[in-house]
């Protein structure tokens, strides 16, 4: 049975998963931290890396607490596909739009989503060339405390 961080993930990817499905992304990867990301051969773009999760947490009452799960999703773009500033941006609002639409990722996340994203970079690495950014997706949930 999957963890409370277990089940916002699948969440996550199914956010992710139906954006390739509407075409806004091409494919989407876990990232299993065994090659470095820059590495790997993606084959189709734009490609959305979903990495594990950081999780803090902090008090709400005697019995609750509440967690932060921090997710990063690396988003690349082939360089040479990429024709102006606005298709960029439009990806990232893409993005973002996916997770404001459900604010609690189906109600895993009962304590907000909050999705921003990182300034879009050109990257290069091994002789590719990139535009990337970050899309940061903090879901806050309720954990009862079992004391």
């Amino acid at each position: 049975m999957p963890t409370l961080v277990g089940n916002i993930k699948i969440q996550i990817k199914a956010k992710l998963d139906a954006l390739v499905t509407a075409g806004t992304l091409a494919s989407v990867q876990e990232d299993d931290f065994s090659v470095g990301v820059l590495y790997r051969d993606f084959g189709k773009f734009p490609v959305a890396i979903l990495s594990g999760a950081a999780i803090g947490n902090s008090i709400l009452t005697n019995r609750d607490n509440l967690r932060a799960h921090t997710f990063n999703i690396l988003i690349l773009s082939k360089a040479e596909d990429v024709t102006s500033p606005d298709q960029v941006e439009t990806l990232m609002e893409n993005v973002i739009n996916a997770f404001d639409n459900d604010p609690t990722l189906q109600g895993t996340a009962d304590g907000s989503v909050e999705p921003s994203t990182s300034s879009p970079e050109p990257v290069s690495s091994a002789g590719k060339n990139y535009i990337a950014f970050m899309v940061t997706v903090k879901a806050n949930a309720v954990k009862n405390l079992t004391y």
